[in-house]
């Protein structure tokens, strides 16, 4: 999206521009108001494009069934501790990746049968 805008504003710009000087060819005031407006068009546009637009937030709320007993996590590969930073969701599911050794592994809930 952001390279259209800056596509639109050069062309806008360009054509401003050409307005602007072709205001000495004809009726001036006219030339240079549609330069003026297509250059101020420009910067808006280049304006927006820079723009970082409202942030979103995701929430993912987990509901656990039963008792839930909380565990120290540690890595599958090397043993190493892990914290709440390592965790992260990915296509719907929960992925760890161990800092210390690399590996990233999906995680599993056992069955409660």
């Amino acid at each position: 999206m952001k390279t259209v805008a800056y596509v639109l504003a050069g062309v806008f710009g360009a054509l401003g521009i050409a307005f602007i000087l072709g205001s000495g060819q004809g009726p001036t005031v006219r030339w240079l108001v549609y330069g003026g407006v297509l250059l101020g068009t420009a910067v808006f546009m280049i304006y927006l494009a820079r723009s970082k637009g409202p942030e979103m937030k995701i929430t993912h709320k987990v509901d656990f069934t039963g008792d839930t007993e909380l565990q120290q996590l540690r890595c599958k590969s090397c043993g190493a501790q892990l914290a709440s930073d390592a965790l992260q969701m990915k296509e719907g599911a929960i992925y760890v990746k161990c800092p210390y050794c690399g590996t990233e592994y999906q995680l599993e809930e056992k069955p409660k049968w």
